[in-house]
């Protein structure tokens, strides 16, 4: 009898995992399974106790023993080459399954296009996870208990029933793929040995295919994580090793000319169809048009226009099924084989030209499917003044996504107004920076008619039912107008020294939405200059005889040309959700810069919170001062005309992460630069700040508390040496209270207040932030002449 399942699990040494996985394995095994073992060259007893397994399962199991380790996908594949099940299955060694998890999966397979809007035939699943990178894994998983592992996975497969979502990537801890699929692309990409990424690009191979990824919530298995790679090959960062090859295997595999095409689905929209069609014309190879029974001169315009490659016209019967149509458009774009697909409505003018177009569609992540923009809604015929409040002034979606096969629109039945394109997988989408004027509102009888068209009582089933949140807005008496920026757009400019490790990523996250990147290297001896070239030609090498780190800064300023410059290290992020954020502080044309707040990564202990200016305008009145510990303050200092406003966003800064000895040799440098420039200009307060926070964290108090009480006299309004002191005799209360409460007996009567005072002390008193040799020291504890 053909098995249904065939389960294949990798094997290197950790014989003690290996064995708890199949026992788990066995014990939820269902008769119409296989079970393949391959094992990569093991030397503890591995070898032995697999082929004992295999003979008690007999006809059920086979074994691969290789003589090398060829890694995760050498090994899945030798698996996947003699398996027979119509459900292929890869499962690590240090996996442990629960009761029903194969059918769990089978059942997300199979189900899930009925049941999740937008859904393609699904062809891989996962399920979720206590250890793993990305959607699968569960947040705030409880420690793992053997015994109670199974009520775990029933409880959690009870309060997720049937909660499936697509994924952008799965990885191959657990991963269930259909046979059709690996008939069709193939087993894991043996080029990320040892391992990494080999799950992502088999779910980007199988989308292209047209078949979905799909997690399965409600089936939970534990995972040890990385138990055999970080013996093995303790450089593999997890699993996330490998990105270089990734990115450059997709890169490779996309390049060449790529193909755009709009969709519009119109009707009567003879006001503003010509400008919005000679404007998408400028950066789209070709124009779609499905005309909804215009009665103006909408036909007439599109027929005409030269971009125009198709036109259709229908006559909608009673009523408005906006997910219908749009559909209808976007399939008409389709059918002209493109490589990316806009969604345009005739009011709209999106700011781009070709060569932001084919940039956009040339990313180096190739998990980017879906491309957001920013909408501005002009509410006067002039178009100088657009809407800045509400719905209106904070309109930003995905109007631009990846062609592949079957993608539909799935949500807008019955006139609701959809998102304008198909359902995309969390992680896919990115915004960009780029605007779209929105032109259908500039007269009040522009707004009345959609108002009136909102109100009809056939617009939405069941009647006024997720009516879009703009009626409201359409129907105010109270609106703020904000002048249009005529130009727009960021420069991102960093610096950089050996940040091969983390370049790659950090820029494939910001490329989509940036205009241009401008990187400045100070001397890297790894593949931090040949990387940064993969993404901009604005590249410079500008060693310096002694550490400034503003001089390199301002060199790369020098490189901007966009109105708006965005400084970030590759240490650094900002979430995705903030982006449309960004976007509008660039809209205030009274404004030059903003600060935000910069969350502080520790080893040890909470974020430690920071202010700097961040984003500002290029103007060369803003540049950046100090050797070390750089900032543009001094410039705005010295500029009080120069507005500047907090932006509400935060960065989050993993610098403090690095390794211990790494730290310390930076510290080392930027001490010996601090005090040069404290040297060089005693009467700047923050050399002082800077140096006293060194010797904080060297743990020498008494020094530090003189170099901040000087920084706090020089600086006036400096507030941070303030609060570095403030914290210090914080400890040092607290230190004092506690000393108390272990002194006093029980029933002395300041006890109380001891108490009391250590405890309130307690909750406020952030923990100290040690880097570096410090943290080392603590880590080590006292030594033997301490």
């Amino acid at each position: 009898m053909t098995p249904v399942y065939s389960v294949i699990v990798v094997t290197w040494n950790n014989l003690q995992y290996t064995a708890r996985c199949v026992d788990a394995l066995l014990r939820t095994l269902p008769s119409d399974a296989e079970v393949i073992f391959v094992d990569n060259g093991s030397e503890d007893g591995t070898p032995a106790y697999l082929t004992d397994v295999a003979r008690r399962l007999g006809d059920a199991a086979k074994t691969v023993f290789l003589d090398e380790n060829l890694g995760l996908a050498g090994g899945a594949n030798r698996g996947l080459e003699v398996a027979t099940g119509e459900y292929l299955v890869l499962l690590d060694n240090d996996v442990v399954v629960t009761p029903r998890w194969l059918e769990g999966l089978r059942e997300c397979m199979e189900e899930a296009p009925r049941a999740v809007p937008g859904a393609r035939r699904v062809g891989l699943v996962g399920p979720v996870t206590n250890s793993a990178r990305g959607p699968q894994k569960v947040q705030n998983p409880p420690p793992f208990q053997p015994e109670a592992l199974n009520e775990l996975a029933a409880e959690h497969r009870e309060a997720f029933r049937r909660r499936w979502a697509p994924s952008f990537a799965l990885s191959t801890f657990c991963l269930m793929m259909r046979r059709e699929v690996y008939a069709e692309i193939g087993g894991l990409d043996e080029r990320f040995f040892p391992v990494g990424h080999e799950g992502a690009d088999l779910a980007l191979r199988a989308q292209e295919r047209g078949f979905e990824c799909m997690i399965a919530s409600d089936v939970y298995v534990h995972h040890e994580g990385s138990a055999t790679l970080s013996k093995a090959f303790p450089g593999a960062q997890g699993g996330l090793g490998g990105a270089e090859l990734f990115f450059e295997k997709w890169r490779a595999r996309r390049a060449g000319k790529t193909r755009l095409v709009a969709a519009y689905r119109v009707r009567d929209a003879e006001a503003t169809l010509r400008e919005s069609l000679d404007a998408t014309a400028r950066f789209a190879d070709a124009i779609v048009v499905l005309d909804d029974g215009s009665t103006d001169g909408t036909g007439a315009i599109a027929r005409s226009h030269p971009a125009v490659a198709r036109y259709e016209r229908t006559e909608l019967p009673p009523g408005v099924d906006d997910r219908r149509d749009r559909d209808r458009a976007l399939q008409l774009a389709a059918e002209l084989s493109p490589d990316w697909i806009l969604a345009v409505d005739a009011d709209e003018v999106f700011e781009m030209d070709r060569a932001r177009a084919e940039r956009l569609m040339q990313l180096a992540d190739p998990h980017i499917k879906a491309l957001g923009f920013h909408w501005y809604t002009f509410w006067e015929p002039t178009r100088t003044y657009f809407r800045a409040d509400g719905a209106l002034g904070a309109m930003s979606g995905y109007r631009m996504y990846r062609n592949e096969p079957g993608l539909r629109v799935a949500r807008g039945e019955g006139g609701l107004p959809g998102g304008g394109i198909p359902e995309m997988p969390d992680g896919c989408g990115r915004f960009t920076d780029v605007r779209v004027r929105r032109l259908g509102y500039d007269t009040e009888a522009s707004r009345q008619a959609r108002l009136a068209l909102h109100a009809r009582p056939d617009r939405y089933a069941p009647p006024r039912a997720g009516a879009p949140p703009e009626l409201a807005d359409l129907a105010s008496n109270t609106v703020t107008l904000r002048r249009y920026a005529p130009a727009s757009g960021v420069s991102l400019c960093i610096i950089a020294r050996n940040e091969a490790e983390r370049l790659e990523r950090f820029l494939a996250f910001l490329e989509p939405f940036v205009d241009e990147i401008c990187i400045v290297d100070n001397g890297s001896d790894d593949a931090t200059v040949e990387i940064a070239r993969r993404f901009t030609d604005r590249v410079r090498v500008h060693r310096t005889d002694r550490l400034d780190l503003a001089e390199v800064r301002n060199v790369g300023l020098g490189m901007a040309t966009r109105p708006w410059i965005l400084s970030l290290d590759p240490d650094e992020e900002l979430a995705h959700w903030d982006l449309p954020r960004v976007v509008r502080l660039m809209d205030d044309l009274d404004v030059h810069a903003y600060s935000f707040e910069i969350a502080n990564h520790q080893k040890d202990g909470p974020p430690v919170m920071t202010i700097a200016v961040r984003l500002f305008r290029n103007d060369a009145r803003i540049r950046y001062g100090r050797a070390v510990h750089e900032t543009v303050q001094p410039s705005l200092d010295r500029h009080p005309e120069l507005v500047v406003r907090a932006a509400g966003v935060e960065i989050q800064h993993y610098g403090f992460l690095k390794d211990d000895g790494v730290m310390e040799e930076k510290l080392s440098r930027y001490l010996e630069a601090n005090q040069r420039m404290r040297e060089e200009d005693p009467a700047d307060p923050m050399p002082w700040y800077n140096e006293g926070l060194h010797l904080l964290n060297d743990g020498r108090d008494d020094e530090a508390i003189a170099f901040l009480e000087r920084a706090m006299v020089l600086g006036q309004h400096f507030l941070s040496p303030r609060s570095s002191l403030a914290q210090i005799y914080q400890h040092r209360a607290l230190a004092l209270w506690q000393s108390m409460v272990a002194e006093l007996p029980p029933g002395h009567p300041v006890r109380p207040t001891a108490e009391e005072s250590a405890a309130a002390l307690g909750r406020i008193t952030p923990a100290r932030m040690l880097v570096g040799q410090a943290r080392r020291r603590r880590l080590q504890g006292p030594s033997h002449g301490e």
